[in-house]
């Protein structure tokens, strides 16, 4: 088995019995319009070199990701480079970019909700399903080892600019049709908070 998510490929998908599907995950968004601050930040951020995922993940992810946590901070957080093992021997360990975790005050991940992984330099979104994918089922084992029923994980698959939303229920993982962009944030919030009024 791969040593970690970052490994992961849709052969190991596979053999966690995992369907990988195409479908619509949102059918109804309610676009939001973005904070000035935010506006202002990805004015700024925007202008900076991002050759980096690190770049990337400060400049144009966090962002958006406070912009959301801060319309819905008690309802949810999130934690950024978390090592998150869960069973080693299925490789379903390693960083995480981010998880985001149903106990707003919590201190230590409990009762995640939502993996994102930040795409590789020149990757395409879809390429890193996989990763995403494995993240998100370990996301479901961490729950029913402590005994939280979660009937859905989320997960996104980001480059900063362009985000991919993925749906893990039962054995089935949806991969959303649309992608969603920066340059129409009213529509990628509208996106985020469907998601987080459903599994909050």
């Amino acid at each position: 088995m791969k040593k970690s998510y970052s490994q992961y490929t849709a052969e190991d998908l596979n053999e966690l019995a995992i369907e990988v599907v195409n479908g619509r995950l949102f059918s109804d968004i309610v676009p939001i319009q973005p904070s000035e601050l935010l506006l202002q930040l990805l004015l700024i951020n925007r202008r900076l070199p991002m050759q980096s995922e690190k770049a990337k993940s400060e400049l144009l992810i966090s962002p958006v990701l406070n912009e959301i946590w801060a319309k819905n901070s008690h309802v949810f957080t999130y934690f950024s480079g978390y090592q998150f093992n869960v069973d080693s021997k299925r490789g379903l360990k390693g960083f995480c970019d981010y998880i985001l975790s149903t106990k707003y005050n919590a201190v230590f991940i409990e009762s995640p909700i939502c993996a994102i992984v930040e795409a590789k330099h020149n990757q395409d979104l879809i390429d890193a399903v996989p990763q995403c994918g494995a993240e998100m089922y370990a996301a479901r084992l961490f729950n029913q080892q402590h005994g939280k029923d979660i009937e859905s994980i989320y997960g996104i698959v980001t480059t900063g600019s362009e985000w991919l939303f993925l749906k893990l229920t039962d054995n089935t993982l949806v991969v959303d049709e649309d992608r969603y962009f920066l340059n129409n944030l009213p529509e990628l919030l509208g996106c985020w908070q469907t998601m987080i009024n459903e599994i909050a």
